[in-house]
């Protein structure tokens, strides 16, 4: 069982530790696939091979692994495909396939239970702490309405946003394949390629609405004041219709919520244009007498004239909820506003989010499974919630009509 007991400890439980809860698909179940993909560039014909040949396989593989050069300064890839092939071995050695799916799992489930006694399981797929995470499910319209009903009576200020797929991070664009080392230079050069479209624009904010709306990885994370928009976006990708979706939701503190035009957006907005060598000072002097700091706040300046050259450096470490100008339809349509992300430490660290979360200690996830995405299209199509209602541009119009017939 140790290999059992090595594979759910390196990929299910440190999900549990960061996240608090995780899911086991049944592709987890069964690793094959995935090795038979690593293995291709060793030009080995795993798959199909028998199992006395892949034990084989397997085993020189193993040696291969542990004497290639490359895989030295590459430990956790190296430690991933060795966990997964002794994984598989155990497999094989079982005798077990996808015919034993529902014994596999039972099998996880057990183990996983008695290695981690704070971990609970619900609908055999969900392993969660219950000291972080309180797990609902989404099967219809109905159960997102009465959860509603009893937590938002004395609260208006909640915020949603709806994942395809429930391994999704809450990151914005920038953040992700290492765009923020270009982020300035992005942010720059898509105004010099399209200057007319943004020679209306007064503010780094409102510019960055405009080249989120385009697609330009931006600090800005889409999120909706209604909740049947955000239910949508989680069931609507087709890419991810085997996997469960989730919908998330906010309620943040109402000094984090913002208007388009409050000095923090500024500051904040600004940070898409700031030199990648910026860094947080704790203390308010020296991080505006600093170079970095100079240059920031003379950013900040060519569009607030007015604004005092005193950059609180608590307010670069903030995520806001930010209201922006409805003058975008898609933005209406959606009531649609934006998390804009701050820093952590360094310009190309992005700042916590979590703070945003409701907070009672233990955080509700709202999961949607993959056999119930369609219905609830369906059901909020009934109310007037689709891509034809949300995408007013006609090419998504017109491919609405396509798939409709």
């Amino acid at each position: 069982m140790r290999r059992l007991q090595e594979y759910i400890t390196t990929f299910f439980y440190r999900e549990i530790e960061k996240k608090g809860f995780c899911h086991i698909a049944d592709k987890d179940l069964f690793v094959l696939d995935e090795l038979a993909d690593i293995i291709k560039s060793y030009d080995v014909n795993f798959k199909e091979s028998k199992i006395t040949d892949r034990k084989k396989t397997i085993e020189n593989l193993i040696a291969i692994v542990n004497n290639e050069e490359a895989f030295n300064d590459k430990p956790q890839i190296k430690q991933h495909f060795l966990i997964l092939v002794e994984y598989q071995m155990f497999l094989d050695e079982k005798g077990f396939d996808n015919r034993f799916k529902r014994k596999v799992r039972e099998l996880i489930t057990k183990e996983f239970l008695k290695l981690h006694k704070n971990v609970k399981v619900v609908r055999e797929n969900y392993f969660f702490d219950p000291k972080k995470v309180e797990i609902n499910f989404i099967d219809n319209l109905n159960n997102l309405i009465n959860y509603l009903q009893k937590e938002t009576k004395n609260n208006t200020d909640f915020f949603y946003r709806g994942h395809s797929n429930l391994d999704w991070e809450l990151l914005p664009a920038i953040y992700r394949n290492d765009w923020v080392k270009n982020e300035h230079n992005m942010f720059r050069e898509i105004i010099l390629r399209n200057s007319e479209e943004f020679a209306s624009t007064k503010s780094a904010f409102e510019k960055l609405t405009i080249m989120q709306h385009y697609g330009l990885p931006t600090r800005l994370l889409d999120i909706t004041k209604n909740p049947l928009v955000g239910l949508f976006f989680a069931c609507n990708d087709k890419s991810q219709i085997d996997v469960p979706g989730e919908l998330i939701v906010f309620n943040p503190k109402p000094n984090l919520v913002k208007y388009y035009d409050s000095d923090t957006v500024s500051i904040l907005s600004n940070l898409s244009k700031a030199e990648r060598t910026l860094k947080l000072i704790s203390n308010k002097v020296k991080f505006n007498s600093d170079l970095s700091g100079l240059k920031l706040l003379h950013l900040i300046k060519e569009e607030k004239p007015y604004f005092l050259p005193e950059i609180v450096p608590t307010d670069l470490e903030k995520t806001l909820v930010v209201r922006p100008i409805n003058n975008n339809e898609r933005i209406k349509r959606q009531l649609g506003y934006f998390f804009l992300f701050g820093f952590k430490k360094t310009v190309t660290k992005p700042a916590d989010i979590n703070s945003l979360y409701i907070t009672k200690g233990i955080q509700p996830k709202f999961f949607i499974e993959e056999d119930k995405k369609d219905n609830i299209l369906a059901e909020l199509e009934s109310l007037g919630i689709s891509p034809n209602t949300l995408f007013p541009e006609i090419e998504n119009g017109t491919e609405y009509i396509k798939n409709k017939y």
